[in-house]
């Protein structure tokens, strides 16, 4: 039984995983893919220290740094947890791991809007991540859906490659963070349309994307369609365990990263400690749980 198993290859969990094995935890980590959603920022220019570099180069330090101290980086799906004497085990796709402690740090994932065609067409010119499918529309006319940050920045990289950008966002105002939105806005002098107060109804096409129907009545004529509306925590897996979420679905935690299931921690944009969802909190917080993990565990002995 290890001492601790992380959950989530993202900031978080690569966070928890270092502070962890600094702590000299017997520790493993965890996750499909390393990196998590930082594999696909495009751009991060609020990690302090290196303004402008990659998520993926950041993603890449991040792994780099904890396998300096030899932390197993386990590339499966976990499928199961289950609550045992001594602490929890894991199932995944191709073994079970037991362990004292967890640190839950999953993240969140894109969310969709649920409409006619968006199923069909996703990845025929639907795409929900303009840092890994920009390339593929230069040139073309493209909307983007959605008011916040990740469509704000997604704008902004398409401008630079696709011929003309539809935004079409329900709201009266882009809600991006200030300069952001300055930026989106100004470019609507050069080749970036904001649509307000509309919402797309349905997506058409044949054997790829050609347009969408909004519900003001009108028809568009796209070459792709980038759906960035946010996104939702990643909780399914915690559900049969009765770990206490919010009304957003966000698992409670407290300032030492503690659920109410006693040797369960999370961290991360998968809880409710912070609003501030980026990869310095996440990071931050992953650090707090191994901490936490630390002392929980140093109090049973």
């Amino acid at each position: 039984m290890h001492d601790c198993i992380v959950i989530g290859g993202g900031a978080a969990g690569l966070g928890a995983s270092l502070y962890a094995a600094r702590f000299k935890l017997d520790t493993i980590l965890i996750a499909p893919d390393m990196g998590g959603t930082g594999n696909i920022a495009h751009r991060v220019d609020n990690w302090i220290g290196d303004p402008g570099i990659s998520g993926i180069e950041l993603m890449q330090k991040f792994i780099k740094h904890v396998k300096e101290y030899e932390v197993p980086l386990i590339n499966e799906s976990v499928k199961k947890i289950e609550k045992i004497e001594g602490g929890f085990k894991l199932t995944t796709n191709k073994a079970e791991y037991e362990g004292k402690a967890v640190i839950y740090a999953t993240g969140m994932k894109h969310r969709k809007l649920g409409i006619p065609g968006e199923e069909e067409f996703q990845g025929k010119g639907v795409s929900y991540c303009y840092t890994c499918d920009a390339h593929f529309f230069k040139d073309k006319v493209v909307g983007i859906v959605g008011g916040g940050d990740s469509a704000g920045l997604g704008t902004l990289l398409l401008s630079e490659i696709a011929e003309k950008v539809f935004v079409l966002y329900r709201g009266e105002r882009l809600k991006a963070e200030p300069i952001t939105t300055e930026q989106v806005y100004a470019l609507e002098e050069k080749n970036v349309k904001v649509i307000h107060n509309v919402n797309v109804t349905e997506i058409i096409g044949d054997k790829t994307l050609t347009g969408v129907k909004l519900d003001n009545g009108e028809s568009m004529e796209l070459g792709g369609l980038f759906i960035e509306i946010g996104a939702e925590p990643v909780v399914e897996l915690v559900k049969d365990l009765n770990i206490n979420l919010n009304e957003r679905k966000f698992i409670e935690v407290d300032k030492q990263m503690a659920t109410n299931l006693e040797g369960f921690y999370a961290a991360g944009d998968v809880t409710t400690h912070s609003n501030l969802k980026q990869f310095i909190t996440s990071a931050a917080e992953g650090s707090t749980a191994a901490q936490s993990v630390y002392k929980y565990l140093k109090s049973k002995k």
